[in-house]
């Protein structure tokens, strides 16, 4: 009859939008980063000026995919530096439009998205812009490089990341008690893997004290020539290694962008 028909119709209108709720509540809980911040109008200038670096993700509210991935991927990176916090702000483009209005603040176009920025506490209000390749990797070395600060790379080792700081910074007689310091620290190592890995350092460190600065940038280039071709995976990722440890001697920005 009609009301039993009316009281179907209620009960499955009822059931439809509690899945809806219940897909969305999931979508949310399986896209929050773990290690991330999630930022809004009312916490973000809680958070950004007044903690050393934050790097801000600016995106569509319940991002998926590949780019994703490789956020939460670095999000678990930068939670091992205390003086860097991985963020996100979730920008909603219907009904109150939440978090529309940080975007408009900092001139982020939707097409854009995921988009990157920087803040240092010092300078907050005018945040360094990504443009790079959205990797883990490439936004770690693009961190790494802007401030300083020490986040593990695939490969790299933070006691050699500090000497290699430590020898572009210096020149001559300098440069040649660094690599002998280096040399000594890897006698000092039991895991292999990391024996490996900083003996890459100290080859590095004789192959510029022979061929001067600019080796880093020209095997960088050889590098990269290199994983051009067609690789087994093994060897792109060891090429991968190499470049990481590469861009542990190199001073100034990130490049725009720049593919493995």
């Amino acid at each position: 009859n009609r009301s039993s028909d009316l009281v179907y119709r209620s009960f499955s209108m009822a059931f439809l939008r509690l899945l809806v709720l219940l897909s969305t509540l999931f979508v949310a809980s399986e896209s929050a980063a773990k290690g991330a911040v999630v930022l809004d109008t009312l916490t973000f200038d809680k958070i950004v000026g007044t903690h050393s670096v934050v790097l801000v993700k600016f995106d569509k509210q319940y991002p998926y995919g590949d780019k994703e991935e490789q956020f939460k991927t670095f999000a678990q990176r930068a939670a091992t530096n205390k003086e860097l916090i991985a963020a996100e702000v979730g920008v909603s483009e219907y009904g109150e439009k939440e978090n529309d209005a940080l975007r408009e603040r900092f001139s982020i176009n939707k097409d854009d998205f995921p988009s990157y920025r920087l803040f240092l506490k010092q300078s907050s209000a005018d945040p360094i812009v990504y443009d790079g390749d959205k990797s883990a990797d490439d936004l770690t070395r693009f961190v790494k490089q802007q401030t300083g600060l020490w986040i593990g790379l695939p490969g790299c080792l933070e006691q050699f990341d500090v000497l290699a700081s430590r020898f572009v910074a210096e020149n001559g007689d300098g440069r040649s008690g660094i690599v002998a310091e280096a040399t000594a620290a890897i006698e000092s190592i039991e895991n292999e893997e990391e024996k490996r890995a900083a003996s890459i350092y100290v080859k590095l460190m004789g192959k510029i004290v022979e061929r001067g600065d600019d080796y880093v940038e020209s095997e960088k280039k050889r590098v990269l020539g290199l994983s051009e071709g067609k690789l087994s995976q093994e060897k792109k990722d060891m090429f991968k290694l190499r470049l990481n440890v590469l861009y542990s001697f190199q001073t100034g920005s990130v490049p725009a962008k720049e593919e493995l």
